[in-house]
Protein backbone atom coordinates (compact mmCIF):
# COMPACT_ATOMS: atom_id res chain seq x y z
CA UNK A 1 0.00 0.00 0.00
CA UNK A 2 1.17 3.23 -0.77
CA UNK A 3 2.42 5.66 1.86
CA UNK A 4 2.46 9.88 1.88
CA UNK A 5 5.66 10.43 2.19
CA UNK A 6 6.08 11.61 -1.21
CA UNK A 7 4.35 15.11 -0.09
CA UNK A 8 7.32 15.71 2.17
CA UNK A 9 9.21 16.27 -1.03
CA UNK A 10 6.69 17.71 -3.25
CA UNK A 11 7.93 21.22 -3.59
CA UNK A 12 11.48 20.68 -3.53
CA UNK A 13 14.01 21.26 -6.19
CA UNK A 14 13.49 19.01 -8.85
CA UNK A 15 16.03 16.64 -10.96
CA UNK A 16 16.80 18.60 -14.56
CA UNK A 17 13.99 16.91 -17.21
CA UNK A 18 13.79 17.08 -20.75
CA UNK A 19 11.66 19.87 -21.95
CA UNK A 20 8.60 17.93 -22.55
CA UNK A 21 5.49 20.08 -23.37
CA UNK A 22 2.60 19.35 -21.17
CA UNK A 23 0.06 17.19 -22.85
CA UNK A 24 2.69 15.63 -25.03
CA UNK A 25 1.40 11.81 -25.37
CA UNK A 26 4.54 9.48 -24.19
CA UNK A 27 2.70 6.22 -24.84
CA UNK A 28 -0.60 5.15 -26.27
CA UNK A 29 -2.08 1.61 -26.90
CA UNK A 30 -4.80 0.32 -28.77
CA UNK A 31 -7.52 -1.28 -26.77
CA UNK A 32 -10.55 -2.27 -28.54
CA UNK A 33 -13.17 -1.36 -31.24
CA UNK A 34 -16.59 -1.43 -30.00
CA UNK A 35 -19.76 -2.18 -32.55
CA UNK A 36 -22.78 -0.16 -32.47
CA UNK A 37 -24.49 -3.11 -31.08
CA UNK A 38 -22.17 -3.85 -28.50
CA UNK A 39 -22.33 0.45 -27.48
CA UNK A 40 -26.35 0.27 -27.91
CA UNK A 41 -25.91 -2.22 -25.28
CA UNK A 42 -23.48 -0.87 -23.16
CA UNK A 43 -24.92 2.59 -22.63
CA UNK A 44 -28.33 1.07 -22.26
CA UNK A 45 -27.76 -0.38 -19.28
CA UNK A 46 -26.35 3.01 -18.06
CA UNK A 47 -28.74 5.58 -19.55
CA UNK A 48 -32.65 5.31 -19.16
CA UNK A 49 -34.89 4.28 -21.79
CA UNK A 50 -36.27 7.48 -22.51
CA UNK A 51 -32.99 8.76 -22.42
CA UNK A 52 -30.44 6.53 -23.88
CA UNK A 53 -29.72 7.37 -27.92
CA UNK A 54 -28.83 5.05 -30.80
CA UNK A 55 -25.08 5.12 -31.70
CA UNK A 56 -23.77 6.80 -35.06
CA UNK A 57 -20.82 5.17 -34.81
CA UNK A 58 -18.32 2.50 -33.65
CA UNK A 59 -15.90 3.55 -30.90
CA UNK A 60 -12.16 2.86 -30.84
CA UNK A 61 -10.99 3.09 -27.51
CA UNK A 62 -7.13 3.92 -26.59
CA UNK A 63 -4.82 3.79 -23.61
CA UNK A 64 -2.98 6.88 -23.61
CA UNK A 65 0.28 8.27 -21.06
CA UNK A 66 0.72 11.70 -20.95
CA UNK A 67 3.05 14.13 -19.88
CA UNK A 68 1.85 16.88 -17.05
CA UNK A 69 3.70 18.50 -14.16
CA UNK A 70 3.06 19.31 -10.68
CA UNK A 71 3.03 22.46 -9.29
CA UNK A 72 7.04 22.37 -8.73
CA UNK A 73 7.48 21.43 -12.20
CA UNK A 74 8.16 17.73 -11.22
CA UNK A 75 6.79 15.38 -14.04
CA UNK A 76 3.77 13.41 -13.46
CA UNK A 77 2.91 10.41 -16.17
CA UNK A 78 -1.23 10.55 -16.85
CA UNK A 79 -2.97 7.74 -17.67
CA UNK A 80 -6.12 8.05 -20.11
CA UNK A 81 -8.75 6.25 -21.80
CA UNK A 82 -9.51 7.82 -25.50
CA UNK A 83 -12.71 7.16 -27.08
CA UNK A 84 -12.85 7.98 -30.52
CA UNK A 85 -16.04 7.34 -33.30
CA UNK A 86 -14.55 5.83 -36.04
CA UNK A 87 -15.39 6.46 -39.60
CA UNK A 88 -13.93 5.56 -42.62
CA UNK A 89 -14.14 9.33 -44.16
CA UNK A 90 -12.43 12.51 -42.59
CA UNK A 91 -14.81 13.89 -40.15
CA UNK A 92 -13.93 16.30 -37.06
CA UNK A 93 -15.83 15.72 -34.16
CA UNK A 94 -15.72 18.03 -31.20
CA UNK A 95 -13.83 17.23 -27.62
CA UNK A 96 -15.06 16.15 -24.75
CA UNK A 97 -12.42 15.77 -21.72
CA UNK A 98 -14.24 14.51 -19.07
CA UNK A 99 -12.85 14.00 -15.34
CA UNK A 100 -14.59 11.28 -13.01
CA UNK A 101 -16.27 11.84 -9.43
CA UNK A 102 -14.75 10.67 -6.75
CA UNK A 103 -13.54 6.86 -7.11
CA UNK A 104 -10.75 6.40 -3.88
CA UNK A 105 -7.71 7.08 -3.37
CA UNK A 106 -5.37 3.91 -4.44
CA UNK A 107 -4.24 2.55 -7.61
CA UNK A 108 -7.32 0.08 -8.16
CA UNK A 109 -9.65 2.88 -7.59
CA UNK A 110 -8.28 4.81 -10.80
CA UNK A 111 -11.25 5.36 -13.00
CA UNK A 112 -9.22 3.61 -15.97
CA UNK A 113 -9.05 0.44 -14.07
CA UNK A 114 -12.95 0.15 -13.38
CA UNK A 115 -14.37 -3.29 -14.18
CA UNK A 116 -17.90 -2.06 -13.82
CA UNK A 117 -19.31 -5.76 -15.04
CA UNK A 118 -17.11 -6.54 -11.61
CA UNK A 119 -17.95 -3.42 -9.19
CA UNK A 120 -19.25 -0.13 -10.30
CA UNK A 121 -17.39 3.01 -8.86
CA UNK A 122 -19.41 5.15 -11.60
CA UNK A 123 -19.69 2.86 -14.88
CA UNK A 124 -17.67 5.92 -16.68
CA UNK A 125 -16.99 3.66 -19.70
CA UNK A 126 -20.89 3.49 -20.61
CA UNK A 127 -21.10 7.20 -19.14
CA UNK A 128 -18.51 8.53 -21.88
CA UNK A 129 -19.02 5.84 -24.99
CA UNK A 130 -22.69 7.94 -25.08
CA UNK A 131 -21.11 10.89 -25.87
CA UNK A 132 -18.36 9.07 -28.36
CA UNK A 133 -20.99 7.31 -30.01
CA UNK A 134 -22.80 10.59 -30.66
CA UNK A 135 -19.85 12.20 -32.45
CA UNK A 136 -17.54 13.28 -29.54
CA UNK A 137 -13.95 12.55 -29.13
CA UNK A 138 -13.90 12.08 -25.50
CA UNK A 139 -10.93 11.69 -22.94
CA UNK A 140 -11.08 10.31 -19.99
CA UNK A 141 -7.95 10.94 -17.69
CA UNK A 142 -6.72 9.67 -14.23
CA UNK A 143 -6.19 12.35 -11.57
CA UNK A 144 -2.63 13.31 -10.77
CA UNK A 145 -1.29 10.29 -8.53
CA UNK A 146 -2.81 7.80 -9.56
CA UNK A 147 -0.53 4.43 -11.01
CA UNK A 148 2.33 6.65 -9.46
CA UNK A 149 4.36 4.40 -6.98
CA UNK A 150 5.77 7.54 -5.04
CA UNK A 151 2.11 9.55 -5.19
CA UNK A 152 -1.11 8.97 -4.47
CA UNK A 153 -3.93 10.85 -5.75
CA UNK A 154 -4.15 14.92 -5.14
CA UNK A 155 -8.07 14.45 -4.20
CA UNK A 156 -9.41 18.43 -4.56
CA UNK A 157 -6.41 19.76 -5.15
CA UNK A 158 -7.49 22.01 -7.40
CA UNK A 159 -4.85 23.57 -8.93
CA UNK A 160 -3.53 19.47 -9.89
CA UNK A 161 -6.91 19.33 -10.76
CA UNK A 162 -7.01 21.61 -13.36
CA UNK A 163 -3.78 21.07 -14.90
CA UNK A 164 -4.84 17.08 -15.30
CA UNK A 165 -7.86 18.82 -17.57
CA UNK A 166 -5.94 20.96 -19.45
CA UNK A 167 -3.56 18.48 -19.82
CA UNK A 168 -6.04 16.08 -20.81
CA UNK A 169 -6.80 18.44 -23.78
CA UNK A 170 -3.80 18.90 -25.79
CA UNK A 171 -3.41 14.93 -25.31
CA UNK A 172 -6.52 14.85 -26.92
CA UNK A 173 -5.72 16.97 -29.72
CA UNK A 174 -1.68 15.51 -29.79
CA UNK A 175 -3.06 12.21 -30.29
CA UNK A 176 -4.14 12.91 -33.51
CA UNK A 177 -0.95 15.42 -33.95
CA UNK A 178 1.34 12.48 -33.65
CA UNK A 179 -0.32 9.90 -35.02
CA UNK A 180 -1.40 7.98 -32.06
CA UNK A 181 -4.78 7.09 -33.56
CA UNK A 182 -5.12 4.31 -36.37
CA UNK A 183 -4.45 5.87 -40.05
CA UNK A 184 -7.30 3.45 -40.90
CA UNK A 185 -10.01 5.75 -38.77
CA UNK A 186 -10.52 9.26 -40.29
CA UNK A 187 -11.54 10.81 -37.41
CA UNK A 188 -10.15 14.50 -36.76
CA UNK A 189 -10.83 16.94 -33.84
CA UNK A 190 -13.26 19.48 -34.42
CA UNK A 191 -11.86 23.31 -33.00
CA UNK A 192 -14.27 22.99 -30.47
CA UNK A 193 -13.57 21.77 -26.81
CA UNK A 194 -15.21 21.11 -24.10
CA UNK A 195 -14.77 20.09 -20.33
CA UNK A 196 -16.82 18.22 -18.64
CA UNK A 197 -17.06 16.39 -14.64
CA UNK A 198 -19.09 14.87 -12.43
CA UNK A 199 -19.07 15.19 -9.03
CA UNK A 200 -15.28 15.87 -7.58
CA UNK A 201 -15.09 16.49 -11.94
CA UNK A 202 -16.68 19.39 -11.29
CA UNK A 203 -14.56 20.84 -9.19
CA UNK A 204 -11.75 19.97 -12.18
CA UNK A 205 -13.84 21.48 -14.61
CA UNK A 206 -14.12 25.05 -12.23
CA UNK A 207 -10.66 25.04 -11.70
CA UNK A 208 -9.40 24.25 -15.19
CA UNK A 209 -12.32 27.15 -16.42
CA UNK A 210 -10.74 29.75 -13.67
CA UNK A 211 -6.98 29.14 -14.94
CA UNK A 212 -7.76 28.96 -18.81
CA UNK A 213 -6.91 32.39 -19.91
CA UNK A 214 -3.00 31.78 -18.57
CA UNK A 215 -2.61 28.14 -18.83
CA UNK A 216 -4.07 27.65 -22.05
CA UNK A 217 -5.19 30.11 -24.22
CA UNK A 218 -4.67 28.53 -27.80
CA UNK A 219 -6.70 25.69 -26.72
CA UNK A 220 -10.78 26.26 -27.95
CA UNK A 221 -12.77 25.93 -24.96
CA UNK A 222 -16.09 26.47 -26.19
CA UNK A 223 -17.95 25.80 -22.60
CA UNK A 224 -17.80 23.36 -19.62
CA UNK A 225 -20.89 21.39 -17.97
CA UNK A 226 -20.43 20.18 -14.56
CA UNK A 227 -22.56 17.46 -12.97
CA UNK A 228 -23.78 18.00 -9.30
CA UNK A 229 -20.31 19.57 -9.26
CA UNK A 230 -18.75 19.87 -5.73
CA UNK A 231 -17.45 23.18 -6.05
CA UNK A 232 -17.49 24.12 -2.21
CA UNK A 233 -15.25 22.18 -0.06
CA UNK A 234 -16.48 23.17 3.40
CA UNK A 235 -20.68 22.38 2.76
CA UNK A 236 -19.37 19.00 0.89
CA UNK A 237 -17.34 18.11 4.38
CA UNK A 238 -20.21 17.91 6.39
CA UNK A 239 -23.05 17.27 3.60
CA UNK A 240 -20.52 14.21 2.91
CA UNK A 241 -19.02 12.91 5.77
CA UNK A 242 -17.30 9.19 4.54
CA UNK A 243 -15.51 11.39 1.82
CA UNK A 244 -13.89 13.98 4.61
CA UNK A 245 -11.28 11.12 5.31
CA UNK A 246 -9.73 11.06 1.51
CA UNK A 247 -10.03 14.92 1.42
CA UNK A 248 -8.10 15.35 4.97
CA UNK A 249 -5.48 12.61 5.08
CA UNK A 250 -4.42 13.95 1.83
CA UNK A 251 -4.20 17.40 2.49
CA UNK A 252 -2.69 17.14 5.79
CA UNK A 253 0.06 15.70 3.90
CA UNK A 254 -0.03 17.72 1.20
CA UNK A 255 -0.46 21.29 2.88
CA UNK A 256 0.91 19.82 6.72
CA UNK A 257 -0.30 18.53 9.61
CA UNK A 258 -0.66 22.01 11.17
CA UNK A 259 -2.95 22.98 8.74
CA UNK A 260 -4.80 20.14 8.40
CA UNK A 261 -4.69 18.39 12.12
CA UNK A 262 -6.16 15.27 11.46
CA UNK A 263 -6.24 14.80 15.16
CA UNK A 264 -8.60 17.48 15.93
CA UNK A 265 -10.83 16.73 13.34
CA UNK A 266 -11.96 13.28 13.56
CA UNK A 267 -13.20 11.44 16.10
CA UNK A 268 -10.93 8.99 18.37
CA UNK A 269 -11.85 5.89 16.83
CA UNK A 270 -10.99 6.70 13.64
CA UNK A 271 -7.38 7.95 13.78
CA UNK A 272 -5.69 4.74 14.61
CA UNK A 273 -6.30 3.76 11.24
CA UNK A 274 -7.63 6.57 9.43
CA UNK A 275 -4.21 7.03 7.14
CA UNK A 276 -4.48 3.62 6.28
CA UNK A 277 -8.38 3.07 5.61
CA UNK A 278 -8.07 6.01 3.40
CA UNK A 279 -5.62 5.22 1.27
CA UNK A 280 -6.78 1.43 0.24
CA UNK A 281 -10.85 1.73 0.31
CA UNK A 282 -12.10 2.41 -3.21
CA UNK A 283 -15.62 4.73 -2.43
CA UNK A 284 -17.97 1.62 -2.96
CA UNK A 285 -16.26 0.39 0.04
CA UNK A 286 -15.79 4.00 1.96
CA UNK A 287 -19.31 4.69 1.78
CA UNK A 288 -20.06 1.84 4.23
CA UNK A 289 -17.12 1.98 6.17
CA UNK A 290 -16.66 5.23 7.03
CA UNK A 291 -19.92 6.88 9.33
CA UNK A 292 -22.24 8.93 7.12
CA UNK A 293 -23.04 10.27 10.61
CA UNK A 294 -21.32 13.69 10.81
CA UNK A 295 -21.63 13.43 14.95
CA UNK A 296 -19.81 10.10 14.54
CA UNK A 297 -17.09 11.07 12.50
CA UNK A 298 -15.69 14.03 13.62
CA UNK A 299 -15.11 16.00 16.67
CA UNK A 300 -17.56 18.36 18.54
CA UNK A 301 -15.81 21.71 17.87
CA UNK A 302 -15.01 20.87 14.31
CA UNK A 303 -18.72 19.59 13.19
CA UNK A 304 -20.06 22.66 15.01
CA UNK A 305 -17.70 25.26 12.94
CA UNK A 306 -18.56 23.27 9.99
CA UNK A 307 -22.49 23.75 10.67
CA UNK A 308 -22.50 27.42 12.52
CA UNK A 309 -19.83 28.58 9.72
CA UNK A 310 -17.26 29.44 11.91
CA UNK A 311 -14.20 27.56 10.49
CA UNK A 312 -12.92 31.31 9.53
CA UNK A 313 -12.27 31.61 13.53
CA UNK A 314 -11.82 28.11 14.86
CA UNK A 315 -9.62 26.63 12.50
CA UNK A 316 -8.54 29.49 10.01
CA UNK A 317 -5.89 27.31 7.94
CA UNK A 318 -7.78 24.59 6.92
CA UNK A 319 -10.85 27.32 6.20
CA UNK A 320 -7.89 29.20 3.94
CA UNK A 321 -7.44 25.65 2.36
CA UNK A 322 -10.95 24.87 1.99
CA UNK A 323 -11.88 28.39 0.31
CA UNK A 324 -8.63 27.62 -1.85
CA UNK A 325 -9.56 24.53 -3.07
CA UNK A 326 -13.62 25.84 -3.46
CA UNK A 327 -13.13 27.39 -7.35
CA UNK A 328 -15.59 29.27 -10.03
CA UNK A 329 -14.53 32.88 -8.53
CA UNK A 330 -12.87 34.29 -11.74
CA UNK A 331 -14.74 36.02 -14.31
CA UNK A 332 -14.89 34.25 -17.79
CA UNK A 333 -16.64 34.47 -20.82
CA UNK A 334 -17.09 30.94 -21.33
CA UNK A 335 -20.33 29.66 -21.26
CA UNK A 336 -20.58 26.55 -17.99
CA UNK A 337 -23.68 24.54 -17.86
CA UNK A 338 -24.40 23.14 -14.12
CA UNK A 339 -26.86 20.35 -13.67
CA UNK A 340 -28.20 19.92 -10.94
CA UNK A 341 -30.82 17.47 -8.80
CA UNK A 342 -33.44 19.00 -6.07
CA UNK A 343 -32.89 15.11 -4.25
CA UNK A 344 -28.88 15.91 -4.02
CA UNK A 345 -27.95 15.16 -0.86
CA UNK A 346 -24.65 15.59 -1.18
CA UNK A 347 -25.55 19.41 -2.59
CA UNK A 348 -28.55 20.26 -1.27
CA UNK A 349 -30.22 22.59 -3.19
CA UNK A 350 -29.56 26.07 -0.86
CA UNK A 351 -25.56 25.14 -1.36
CA UNK A 352 -25.96 24.81 -5.38
CA UNK A 353 -27.65 28.24 -5.03
CA UNK A 354 -25.21 29.59 -2.96
CA UNK A 355 -22.81 29.02 -5.49
CA UNK A 356 -24.56 30.11 -8.22
CA UNK A 357 -24.69 33.49 -6.71
CA UNK A 358 -20.75 33.27 -6.29
CA UNK A 359 -19.61 32.18 -9.50
CA UNK A 360 -22.45 34.65 -10.66
CA UNK A 361 -21.03 37.89 -8.83
CA UNK A 362 -17.39 36.78 -10.50
CA UNK A 363 -18.77 37.53 -13.71
CA UNK A 364 -19.85 34.18 -14.85
CA UNK A 365 -22.45 32.90 -17.16
CA UNK A 366 -24.07 29.76 -16.47
CA UNK A 367 -27.16 27.98 -17.62
CA UNK A 368 -28.62 25.55 -15.16
CA UNK A 369 -30.86 22.79 -15.45
CA UNK A 370 -32.26 21.39 -12.25
CA UNK A 371 -34.36 18.02 -12.03
CA UNK A 372 -36.90 17.74 -9.65
CA UNK A 373 -36.46 14.92 -7.54
CA UNK A 374 -33.68 13.88 -8.50
CA UNK A 375 -29.88 12.20 -6.91
CA UNK A 376 -26.79 12.95 -6.78
CA UNK A 377 -25.74 9.75 -9.37
CA UNK A 378 -29.00 10.08 -11.10
CA UNK A 379 -27.61 13.82 -13.05
CA UNK A 380 -25.76 11.84 -15.46
CA UNK A 381 -28.19 9.72 -16.66
CA UNK A 382 -31.65 12.04 -16.92
CA UNK A 383 -30.11 14.63 -18.38
CA UNK A 384 -27.61 13.13 -21.17
CA UNK A 385 -30.23 14.46 -24.16
CA UNK A 386 -30.37 17.95 -22.71
CA UNK A 387 -26.30 18.15 -22.19
CA UNK A 388 -25.97 16.86 -25.86
CA UNK A 389 -28.30 19.58 -27.45
CA UNK A 390 -26.67 22.35 -24.99
CA UNK A 391 -22.99 21.69 -26.24
CA UNK A 392 -24.05 21.51 -29.77
CA UNK A 393 -26.25 24.89 -29.10
CA UNK A 394 -22.75 26.06 -28.59
CA UNK A 395 -21.03 24.60 -31.17
CA UNK A 396 -23.86 26.36 -33.54
CA UNK A 397 -22.73 29.85 -32.49
CA UNK A 398 -25.38 30.28 -30.34
CA UNK A 399 -25.83 31.91 -27.30
CA UNK A 400 -26.72 29.83 -24.39
CA UNK A 401 -29.56 30.83 -21.94
CA UNK A 402 -27.94 33.31 -18.46
CA UNK A 403 -29.72 31.30 -15.29
CA UNK A 404 -27.79 34.04 -13.33
CA UNK A 405 -30.18 35.70 -10.33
Amino acid sequence: MKTLLFFVCLFSATLAQPDIPRGTILASEYVITRSVATINQIIGSFYPPEQALPALYPVDEYRLTFHSEDEAGAPLAIIAQLFVPRVAQPVEFPVLVVGAGTTGLADDCAPSREQPEVHSLGNYRAFVLGFAAQGWIVILPDYAGYNDPDRVQAYYVAELAARVMTDAARAAYDAFAASHVDVRNAAMPLNRLFLGGYSQGGQAVFAAKDRWADAAPDLPLAGIVAWAPIVDMANHTLYMPPFAPYRMVVWSAYYGSDQVPLAELFADRWLPTLEADALQLCVNEAVIYFSADPETLFRPKFLQALRSGTLDRDFPALHRLLELNSPGNVPSHVPALIVQGTDDNRIPMPVHDGFLRRTCAAGNRVTTLVYEDATHAATRRISYRDVLNWMQSVINGETPPNNCP
